[in-house]
This record gives C-alpha cells, structure tokens and sequence, in this order.
C-alpha cells in the first residue's frame, strides 16, 4: 500500500507549531501567568492549565518533525541512487548525519514539552539546546544538500530561500545564547516570567525574547520548504516477513508470497524432528526500510 499526501507532515509542524505558542500564550495572558510584552516561549507553557496544552501539543509535533525529518532523508537517499554523480556520496553522507541530527532536534523538542523550565530547569534547557542547536546544523546540512541537488530536485531559489533561513537560525541563536546570561545577570526582580522594566536587563530580556520568538518562526518556515518537494512522492507501507518452519514442505529456505507484501520464509531444515504441529511461528521482523515512489 502506498503512502501519499506526505507533504502534509512539513505542512501540520508549519500550522500547528506556531499554533501552540499562540494557543497558550493568549491563555497565559487570560490567567495572568506571563505579561503581555515578550515572555519567553517556555513561560507560556509553565502553569496550569497552559503546560498541559503546551506539553500534549508539542509532543505532537516533535513527532511531525521525526516524521518529516525520516521521509526527506528516504527522498534524498532516493536521489542519490537515481542520480549517480560525483556528489551523490557526498550528499549520502550528510543526508546519513542529517537524519541524527533532526531526530535528536526533534527528540529535543519533546523534553521541552515535558520537562517545564520552573520544574526541572536542567533537563528543560538540555532539550532547547537540542532543539535550536541540533536543528540549526539540521538547517544547513539541508542548504547544502539542496544546493548540490539543484536543478534536478529543486530550484535554485529554494536553496537560496534555505540559505537565508539558515542565516537567520544561526544568528538568533547566537543572540539568544548572549543576551540571556546577560539579562539573567542584572535581574534582580521576584518572578522571571513576569519581568518588568524596573527588574533589570529589561533590555537584554527583550532582545533575548525576541529572538527566540524569531528563530522559532525561522525553523517553522524551514519546514515549510519541504512541501513543494514532498508533493510528488510518496511510500510504500514497510514489507512484513514471517519466519516460518514447514513440517515436509521443503528443506530449503523458500519464500511464499501472499498478499499486501506479506513473505513467508521457511528456513533450511535442521534435520531433527520438531514437535506435533505442523507450523511454528519462530519470529517476526519488521523491515523499516521504506522504498520512494515518484507517481
């Protein structure tokens, strides 16, 4: 069976990734939990009842992002082995590395989601890391790749829209890692989720907020620039193989074929006689490799 209509996961992490911080950070507001002007992403997502929509929301889209990453990195794999040049191991090789860093990137994301920054600030941060830092080298394995891959998977402004966007990625990210320990070290108020002009590196905190916010909707873009290149593909369901032993069907390791890519494979015989039944189920293993498909 087929799977098609991939360019939807890029798609829903687009719509629903920004869709979460706005969710819970107007419900933020309502409760008081935040201030209105330039509160981190995580605090929307501190108190109840907002952590519990933050958390189950973005746990939903660390999967959309692991599902994305896993289906680009099959698409290029398929581009490689189609169109042999003198690149194609090269960009074997960083599509092999991408596809570790966008599933740590997106691992990253879902301990942000479930570890909150007031409980266990450690394990919070150690997730955004992933997340933003993993993610930014994500971005520019993808530029390169992509630029390699010109004309024959994509367009040349693409790449160039990729380059921009990974640009963008890296320096607010560099922003966001000095402006706040340096907003951190003038604070000198009660509440760092509501943090007023009186409290100190009020400015520092604003340049570090906005950058985060910036460097989110970056990589939401990012992600955007899969859809047109996912369009027209799509994936076979991953082939099931049963191991089976044949009481005086054949000694040899033949394969039976059934439907909906179901193989059956009866191995050699050992030559010691097996109990009454006739079939015994040894195991069964689950090939995760899926073939593309351009229809």
């Amino acid at each position: 069976m087929a799977l098609a209509k991939l360019y939807f996961l890029p798609l829903a992490v687009f719509v629903l990734l920004p869709g979460t911080f706005i969710i819970t950070y107007v419900i933020s507001i309502l409760h008081r939990d935040v201030e209105v002007d330039f509160p981190y992403i995580s605090d929307t997502g501190t108190y109840v009842p907002e952590s519990c929509i933050f958390g189950q929301l973005l746990n939903i889209v660390a999967c959309l992002i692991g599902a994305t990453v896993y289906v680009r990195y099959k698409h290029v794999e398929h581009y490689c082995q189609n169109h042999l040049a003198i690149e194609s191991t090269r960009v074997l090789r960083l599509n092999l590395v991408g596809l570790f860093l966008g599933l740590a990137a997106a691992f990253g994301t879902s301990l942000v989601a479930n570890f909150q920054e007031t409980a266990v600030i450690i394990v919070h941060m150690i997730g955004a890391t992933m997340a933003f830092g993993l993610g930014m080298i994500y971005a520019w394995l993808q530029t390169v790749m992509s630029f390699y891959m010109y004309p024959l998977m994509n367009t040349k402004t693409m790449a160039g829209i990729r380059l921009f966007l990974s640009i963008v990625n890296t320096v607010c990210f560099i922003i966001l890692n000095v402006a706040t320990p340096i907003s951190l070290k003038y604070f000198h108020g009660k509440d760092k989720t509501k943090w007023y002009p009186k409290d100190g590196g009020f400015a520092a905190h604003v340049v570090s907020t906005a950058s985060e916010w910036i460097l989110t909707l970056a990589f939401d873009f990012y992600f955007l620039t899969f859809v047109r290149e996912l369009h027209d593909i799509s994936m076979t369901s991953p082939k099931v193989i049963f191991l089976t032993e044949e009481m005086g069907i054949s000694s040899s390791g033949d394969i039976y074929r059934c439907d909906d890519n179901l193989e059956v494979a009866s191995p050699q015989s050992s030559g010691i006689v097996e109990p009454a039944y006739s079939r015994e189920v040894i195991s069964s293993v689950c090939s995760t490799t899926s073939q593309v498909i351009f229809q």
